[in-house]
Formats: C-alpha cells, structure tokens, sequence
C-alpha cells in the first residue's frame, strides 16, 4: 500500500509540474503595447495605429493594428531578428492624395545593424496601405508600388549607402508624383 501510495505522489507531482510548466512548451509570443497613434483619416482623431512590441524565444518583433474602439484589424508585423536591435516603429502617417484616391496609411519601420567589419546602419522597411471605409473599414498592402525602394539600408556596407525613403516627406513626395 506505501509503494502505490509513493506511485501516486510521483505521478500527480509530474503531472503538477507538466501544468504548472507546460506554458513553456506552447508558449504563445507575449506583446505588450508600445505606442497608439491618433490618426485623422475621415475626421478628427477617427482611428488609431496600435503598436506592440513582442517577444518570441527568437527574438523581439513588432505587431501593428489599426482601427477604432470597436474593430482593429491587423496591418502586419515587422521583425529583422539578424539586427544588433530590437526594431523599431519610426514612423505613422496618412497621405491624401489631391487627385481624389483613396488615403493612404504610411509605415516605416527599422533596425539596427553593427558591430562587423562590414557593415553598420540601419535597415528600413516601409509599407503602404490604401484605406477604404464603405461600410466597413478595410486596409489593402499596395507596398508593390514602391518597387525595390520599399526597403533599403543606409550606414556602411562596402563603403556609404543612402535610403532615399527613411522619412515621410520623402514618401510623401514620391506619393504625389505616381500615385
């Protein structure tokens, strides 16, 4: 009676620690907000950009949302986890095109690299999305139409490199002239 006495102690402390452990095994990437960003798109401060900085066993990575109180929806995430840093959101912002085009929703997002001989800077990736309010509030990628000039690094990489499109003047003004 001892021996399964002690055999039922064993195997209900395994299973105790499987339970209290087991979220280590499954573990869901944790993400915390980072930034909410008040956006004026159709009217004053009618949505906002939610972003929340996250962490998986392979490093940090960023999720964006966009929405309001009562729908986000998810915009993408960012992550270069090859970058000496954590990524980072530079950048939010609508361009309204004149030419009465749906508005269009800018993000930049970057990371660090350093500490080789060969190369030091930053990586950035920008995206672009067109936002249609029928009904619904909907958000489709049209980064395409950057071409190759959606990510770009500048630092050294075998001497200096520029990125034109690190800032939102810049994508503003690329916007006007093939938008």
């Amino acid at each position: 009676m001892i021996i399964l006495n002690d055999k039922i102690t064993l195997i209900f402390s395994v299973f105790l620690l499987l339970a209290t452990y087991s979220y280590n095994l499954f573990a869901w990437d944790q993400c915390n907000i980072d930034q909410q960003i008040k956006l004026n798109i159709f009217k004053k401060n009618d949505y906002k950009f939610y972003n929340y900085i996250c962490e998986s066993s392979e490093g940090s990575y960023l999720k964006g949302y966009f929405g309001d109180q009562e729908k986000k929806i998810f915009v993408g995430d960012y992550s270069d986890f090859a970058a000496k840093e954590s990524p980072k959101l530079l950048a939010i912002s609508i361009y309204k095109s004149t030419k009465r085009k749906p508005p269009i929703l800018i993000t930049i997002n970057s990371a660090y690299y350093c500490c080789t001989p060969q190369i030091e800077g930053k990586m950035y990736q920008v995206n672009l999305y067109q936002i249609s309010e029928n009904k619904i509030l909907n958000l489709k990628n049209i980064t395409n139409i950057l071409g190759n000039n959606a990510e770009g690094f500048e630092g050294i990489a075998e001497g200096k490199v520029y990125y034109k499109y690190k800032t939102i003047s810049e994508i503003k003004k690329w916007l006007d002239k093939n938008y």
